[in-house]
């Protein structure tokens, strides 16, 4: 049965003073590891806007208030301390919060989610379940969806942001130790280095049309078009500081695409709100007339051809299959061993696009795992 937290994992102590986080860091720089986590807020921005910073060491928890300070140097200096190994669970977000506060990445790190998954605790274990089932512990349900950016916080939010890196470095004790024991450490190195490419925070805008649901059935055209709204909106929403819907919905930029509107009306009509219309109709009008003009040498590329289930469906069943066995094998979940669309990008190299190389998803240690066997079945089918 599972344990309440202690009071000694609930407590806490704030930090609101300049003079506070300079004495914690300096005690900080001891530690050979640290957790961390963030809480913060996005829903109205584009950029995520922190609102507590909390740290775990093997003595205590520590809540670090952005909104008090207005110099964080000292913790940002932790951050880059490269002798320091930084826990987090489910690690992505808050590698982001720290890139945009710091202006570079927290190296190393040690992500108890991927760490979880790859010892077999499932697919993306949630922080509440993997300190039940590992620790043992209960936590109590998060607060998550209240307003981290009012203050002052209640009791039951800074209990609940002292909790939620209380277990880390002891998960961290366990998960390092069973990834040893299976040989998969490595693995789980390989997984933490990509959290930390940086690009992925800086998207580039020209490519923000591919993510867009339906870009695929544009004409080349058309699809130049949506490339230069979606670009034109990416920028936007930056420099607003503002959700990318919040300044256009994707249906209305695609609507807009495939109509090719000429008028600030026939904007409105594609979906455009009325005040996005008489704000920056000029502009959209011109970037669509762009891409109407454009030469044909100028049009993005088709993306990449389909694989066609009735010429493949076959095959692409066989490799699943291999996939599945596989993934049972070493008790890991299908999905993140070879992601469907990795499979697919893979029999599109090998049977459509003639260029015969892994995708990116495969390499790796995945290839020695389960990407030569694929390739093996490739070269077999005929």
């Amino acid at each position: 049965m599972s344990k309440a937290p202690t009071l000694q994992a609930a407590s806490f102590a704030a930090i609101e003073s300049m003079a506070a986080l300079q004495e914690a860091c300096r005690s900080w720089r001891r530690e050979p590891r640290l957790g961390l986590d963030t809480e913060f807020e996005r829903s109205r921005t584009y950029y995520p806007r922190p609102a507590l910073l909390q740290v775990a060491t093997r003595t205590g928890n520590y809540l670090i208030d952005p909104l008090r300070l207005s110099d964080l140097e000292p913790f940002f200096a932790l951050l880059r301390e490269g002798d320091i190994l930084k826990v987090m669970h489910s690690a992505s977000e808050d590698v982001e919060i720290f890139f945009r506060m710091a202006g570079a990445v927290p190296r190393p790190v040690f992500d108890t989610q991927i760490a979880a998954t790859l010892s077999g605790y499932g697919h993306a274990p949630s922080y509440r379940r993997l300190v039940a089932e590992v620790l043992g512990v209960a936590l109590p349900k998060d607060v998550t969806r209240s307003n981290w950016l009012n203050r002052p916080l209640s009791c039951a939010q800074r209990t609940y942001a002292a909790l939620d890196v209380a277990y880390l470095l002891p998960l961290y004790e366990r998960l390092a130790g069973e990834l040893a024991r299976a040989g998969r450490d490595t693995w789980a190195r390989e997984e933490f280095h990509g959290l930390l490419d940086e690009e992925r925070f800086d998207p580039d805008p020209d490519s923000a049309y591919l993510r867009v649901r339906g870009a695929r059935e544009l004409s080349r055209r058309e699809r130049a078009a949506l490339q230069h709204l979606c670009a034109w909106r990416e920028r936007e929403a930056r420099r607003r500081d503002l959700p990318r819907g919040f300044v256009v919905r994707d249906p209305a930029l695609l609507a807009m695409a495939r109509r090719s509107p000429r008028t600030a009306s026939e904007l409105v009509a594609a979906g455009l709100h009325r005040r996005e219309a008489a704000r920056s109709g000029e502009t959209l009008l011109g970037l669509i007339r762009a891409a109407l003009e454009a030469p044909e040498n100028e049009l993005p590329q088709p993306g990449p051809a389909r694989v066609d289930p009735r010429e493949h469906g076959a095959l692409l069943a066989r490799l699943k299959r291999i996939v599945a066995s596989k993934a049972e094998a070493l008790r890991l979940p299908p999905p993140f061993l070879a992601p469907r669309e990795s499979i697919e990008a893979l029999v599109r190299a090998w049977r459509v696009d003639g260029r015969k190389q892994l995708p990116a998803e495969l390499t790796g240690w995945r290839r020695s795992v389960v990407g030569d066997a694929l390739v093996a079945e490739l070269e077999r089918s005929p």
